[in-house]
């Protein structure tokens, strides 16, 4: 049973904010309320941005914030607009009610949902538990914080769809939640990311909880990592609420118990102690990070009485998103993996991933890493000291999505690595010229890792100029069949 939800605040509708997930928005307030009650403003100066809603009648120039509000009734909140945004200052002295797009999809429809929430791993996990329900004829929509092509906006799941919504989740969007509480709900790990948005860990911290509690209330169902403290914490709460909780991990408390993982290019094992008996499969998905990831997705599939037999074929056929160690085979002598490991934890898991695939064939671990320079700067130097501790030798490149200069892009990633013993270590501002050169520098029984974008395709060389198309594994490809 899904219980009633708040309705949806009254219009007329400002949607600030209109990249993928404001548009979503602006579309089903228009579907349901009338595209005469609905107006959009965004910041961005791209033409395609303006364009956006003048068709509704809706859009304002840049020029006219100063009216943006005027007749407005309710704000609904792109995911990356922070909460220090004017406009949404001047709603909240003018007592307007502001919710994020999230809480706007979630109130909009009907449909139970699941939601996945994590630093890392919440891609992967959710992309599992898809292919999980697709196995048992449960026909999901995968939604909230995802790549285009994987999946839509919570406001844009269709109201004709009857089955699960799959949500994964960031902490920008649970920050905004005001009624939202979903049926479900996985936690993956807590670790430092995202400190320049929400300032601290602890406020971090609180909005993945309010996906499980929210005053007294509790989530129905949650499934948590027993080896991350927080993860503790949020199992005392929920079942403090009447919630009931699942775990998983490597601890001796985890009902869902990792035991022994191996794994190479071709093939991955695991064994998993469960409520029901020890377990043992092969998946396709190499790292301790993703035996974890495995365990969630089993978890919540036996509390929802999936059938076993089609949820284990599943796990063990499924593939990662794009992206998350996306293995890139053109006949070279050597591995090459491309990973979206961005966070201090992230980039030391996929590292030591790969690592455990060359180690045992006596091969090296060649790392290039980019990170975006969006990252609070103690994070960024976290994120140096990990990469240097992690590979065998290390190829850090600048790349941006706002124009920043590449020293600036990569300096505190920088400074950490110099500040610790480990790999020889390279700067190549160039983010192709860096792959090409990680490339040229491995040798049979290698393994080059190239990190910190994944699926990425964009990215900005300067400040005035627009993106531009750059994906890790086309560049990647290209520099392989060229010889480099």
């Amino acid at each position: 049973m899904v219980s009633a939800r708040a309705a949806v605040p009254a219009g007329p509708y400002l949607v600030l904010g209109l990249g993928r997930a404001g548009r979503a928005a602006a579309d089903a307030l228009g579907t349901r309320f009338g595209m005469d009650s609905v107006r959009g403003w965004d910041d961005a100066r791209a033409p395609g941005r303006r364009r956006t809603m003048r068709a509704g009648g809706g859009l304002l120039d840049t020029s006219e914030r100063s009216r943006a509000l005027d007749g407005i009734r309710t704000v609904v909140k792109s995911p990356g607009i922070p909460f220090t945004h004017p406009l949404l200052e001047s709603a909240r002295r003018r007592g307007l009610p502001i919710i994020d797009e999230l809480e706007l999809g979630w109130r909009l429809m009907t449909q139970p949902m699941v939601a996945v929430t994590g630093t890392n791993g919440k891609s992967t996990t959710a992309a599992l538990l898809a292919a999980v329900m697709h196995a048992n004829g449960c026909a999901p929509v995968l939604a909230g914080n995802v790549e285009s092509d994987r999946g839509v906006p919570l406001s844009a799941v269709p109201e004709s769809h009857r089955g699960w919504v799959l949500a994964e989740v960031s902490s920008y969007q649970a920050c905004g939640l005001v009624e939202l509480m979903p049926q479900a709900a996985v936690f993956t790990n807590l670790s430092a990311d995202h400190l320049h948005w929400h300032g601290s860990m602890e406020a971090y911290g609180l909005a993945k909880r309010r996906l499980f509690v929210d005053g007294e209330r509790a989530v129905a169902l949650a499934v948590l990592n027993a080896d991350d403290p927080f993860g503790r914490e949020l199992d005392l709460d929920v079942r403090a609420r009447g919630g009931r909780t699942l775990t998983f991990g490597r601890c001796e408390a985890a009902e869902y118990r990792i035991g022994a993982c191996r794994w190479s290019t071709s093939e991955s094992r695991m064994a998993l102690d469960t409520p029901s008996g020890p377990l043992e499969f092969q998946t396709r998905l190499p790292g301790e990070h993703n035996a974890a990831n495995l365990a969630a997705a089993l978890a919540l599939a036996d509390a929802l009485g999936l059938a076993r037999a089609p949820t284990l074929a599943a796990l063990s056929d499924a593939e990662a998103p794009p992206g998350r160690m996306e293995l890139l085979d053109l006949g070279q002598p050597f591995d090459v993996f491309v990973d979206f490991a961005h966070s201090p934890d992230g980039l030391a898991s996929a590292l030591a991933a790969m690592r455990a695939i060359a180690a045992p064939r006596g091969g090296r671990l060649i790392a290039v890493i980019g990170l975006a320079p969006s990252g609070e700067r103690s994070t960024r130097v976290s994120c140096g000291r990990a990469a240097r501790a992690g590979c065998d030798h290390l190829v850090l490149s600048g790349w941006s999505l706002k124009g920043e200069p590449p020293l600036v892009a990569l300096a505190g990633v920088l400074a950490g690595a110099r500040q610790t013993r480990g790999a020889e270590l390279e700067v190549v501002l160039d983010r192709r010229r860096a792959i090409a050169r990680g490339l040229s520098r491995a040798r049979p029984g290698d393994v080059v890792g190239i990190l910190g974008r994944g699926q990425s395709r964009y990215l900005r060389l300067d400040a005035h100029s627009d993106p531009v198309p750059f994906d890790d594994r086309a560049v990647t490809r290209e520099l392989i069949a060229d010889g480099y």
